[in-house]
């Protein structure tokens, strides 16, 4: 007798990841605290020369925003391609590899997913993110490396490495 409440998907799982919590915290809240010396200074009267610093710390807490933004998945997969932040999707077919780098400073472990495409990234997107003007100007989830290579940081998402790139090569046609 088939068990009514057993998961029949067969495949792959869908899934969508951010980044994880206290990646970016210092560095927005930091901002805020600058821009507010900045704010105070002004107020008590030390002159316009601190509105740089007012300048200076909003500039980089609205660069460095997306690093605490929660319900905005960064990387994710599902049939349709790999999803990444700004970019958008990535059919499955156009990804010629999917590898995991990592390099250590000190005691850190930094992992990096290494997707290399099969042409240059243009035309390897099959459903383009689209994004107000605005937020080009903030941090990105990704580098591009040369026109067929992207990287994107694992050590600073939801997850562990080896597992990420476990779920993304699940969707990988075999070649």
């Amino acid at each position: 007798m088939r068990d009514p409440w057993a998961d029949e998907t067969e495949g792959p799982r869908p899934f969508a990841i951010g980044y994880r919590k206290g990646t970016g915290e210092g560095l927005v809240y930091g901002g805020l605290f600058v821009a507010g010396l900045g704010g105070v200074a002004v107020a008590t009267g030390s002159g316009p020369a601190f509105l740089v610093l007012i300048a200076a710390g909003l500039l980089a807490t609205f660069h460095y925003y997306p690093l605490v933004e929660a319900g905005r998945p960064k990387l994710g997969a599902n049939a349709g391609g790999l999803f990444i932040e700004g970019i958008g999707f990535i059919d499955w077919a156009e990804i010629a590899d999917l590898e995991l780098y990592r390099t250590s400073v000190r005691s850190i472990v930094l992992s990096n997913l290494i997707v290399t495409l099969t042409r240059p990234l243009e035309d390897a997107v099959v459903k383009r993110e689209a994004q107000p003007v605005w937020r080009m100007l903030m941090a990105r989830c990704y580098t591009r490396k040369t026109p067929t290579r992207i990287e994107v940081p694992l050590h600073t998402m939801q997850g562990d490495a080896e597992e990420i790139l476990a779920l993304l090569r699940a969707y990988r046609p075999a070649r």
